[in-house]
């Protein structure tokens, strides 16, 4: 037995992993609908992948479909808007925990709306870093 697509083993095992250990947890504390309608597709997705990776057709179709030069550009341009989402995101509820709290004269939120400040500060210099790095090397 050989794995032709690594990646989509390693899903295919955790979500099996992830399907077994819901399934033992409902099986323990009683199984109802919520724990079916989660424990279903897990295993029916890790099952498809690991059964995808062992097979040496559909691992080769899955990696055309990957390396396929759409789709690549797809992905990049999902991951740059919903990265420029959640920074806008970060920036309003930062502003309105911030106002929020000092109104309300909860500190709580005030130090909720700074930790959003500061992951949204991470992100503007690991764009900057990310920005000179690219430049240079592209």
């Amino acid at each position: 037995m050989k794995i032709y697509h690594k990646k989509n083993f390693a899903f295919g095992l955790f979500a099996l992993f992830l399907g077994a250990l819901n399934l033992v947890r409902g099986a323990l504390q009683g199984f109802d609908w919520h724990d079916g309608a989660l424990v279903g597709p897990l295993l029916l997705l890790g099952g498809a992948g690991v059964l995808r990776s062992l097979s040496p057709k559909w691992s080769r179709e899955d990696k055309v479909e990957e390396w396929d030069e759409r789709n690549r550009l797809v992905k990049l341009k999902s991951r740059s808007q919903a990265y420029y989402i959640s920074q806008l995101v970060f920036l309003a509820a930062e502003l309105v925990l911030i106002a929020w709290g000092k109104t309300t004269g909860q500190e709580t939120l005030i130090y909720v709306g700074l930790g959003l400040m500061a992951a949204f500060f991470i992100s503007l210099v690991t764009d900057f870093f990310t920005w000179v790095y690219y430049d240079e090397h592209t």
